[in-house]
């Protein structure tokens, strides 16, 4: 009968873990960081650039229009190709963008397919660490809904606004998503602001020679229609001409928002506040 019963304990061990393993484990994205999105930014720049490529490149099944001629195909380009190892394309790194920094910069809803997998593209979302019965996980909340602009003038950050639809937001795991709406209350409260409040000086100079910028940007953050002024932790570079990339995070007291966290029967707690933070691809025109 002891045997038995060490059996079935087993068994439901094994079963807990394979639950945990299934349904519970912490698979949330990393935070936004600098070299991810850039990373990410560079591979998205090539494949727009070789779908241009392919876009105009010419039909190869196509006839040339000379193709009844004698001579067709005979004629020599006397022009010698470029030497490209004598003059490689620079890099992202050894190319400067002076005057580049100054200007309007909107937000690009286009570039890229934002998903928990490639975090390609612009989104905004929070992290924040819950205690469940069967152990710790990182909930992740995100939007690629962001839209907006800034504003950069004799090399300072002078006007920001961003908004968020608080309506599309999903998380890493999907049954969280219901008590995400709940909890923002996003069906009356649709969408989260931010406007800089502060002008803020910029080392132009290291982002226009493509390195990474770093400043803190204070401004007011308005969610569930309940504003408080933040600073946000900002980083941006440039990565291609008129294209840059903006990553920025701060941490929140949910109920300085009016946000309750959401309470189930497997969480045992979640910490009374969070990291909010954005991945911006802007461009310049």
């Amino acid at each position: 009968m002891r045997k038995k019963l060490l059996i079935a304990l087993a068994l439901l061990v094994a079963l807990a873990v394979a639950l945990w393993l299934l349904f519970f484990r912490d698979d949330a994205p990393e935070a936004v960081s600098t070299e991810a999105g850039l990373e990410q930014l560079q591979q998205d720049l090539a494949a727009s650039d070789e779908q241009d490529d392919a876009a105009s490149r010419p039909d190869e099944d196509a006839a040339p229009e000379d193709a009844g001629s004698e001579d067709a195909g005979t004629e020599v380009d006397d022009e010698p190709e470029p030497d490209e190892e004598q003059n490689p394309e620079p890099t992202v790194e050894q190319r400067p963008f002076v005057g580049a920094a100054n200007g309007v910069w909107t937000v690009d809803d286009e570039f890229g397919d934002f998903d928990f997998d490639t975090a390609s593209g612009s989104f905004a979302g929070f992290r924040v660490a819950e205690e469940l019965t069967v152990g710790k996980v990182t909930a992740v909340g995100r939007t690629g809904g962001v839209a907006g602009s800034l504003t950069i003038e004799d090399g300072a950050l002078v006007e920001a606004e961003i908004t968020v639809d608080m309506t599309t937001i999903v998380s890493n795991d999907a049954r969280r998503e219901h008590a995400i709406v709940n909890a923002l209350d996003s069906r009356n409260f649709p969408t989260a602001l931010f406007t800089l409040t502060e002008p803020v000086p910029l080392d132009v100079e290291t982002l226009e020679s493509g390195s990474t910028l770093t400043a803190d940007v204070v401004g007011d953050l308005t969610v569930k229609g309940t504003t408080n002024q933040v600073t946000f932790s900002l980083q941006a570079t440039i990565a291609e001409a008129g294209i840059g990339l903006i990553i920025g995070s701060t941490e929140i007291i949910w109920q300085d928002f009016g946000v309750t966290p959401p309470r189930a029967p497997i969480v045992v707690s979640v910490e009374d506040r969070g990291i909010v933070e954005f991945q911006l691809i802007v461009r310049t025109s």
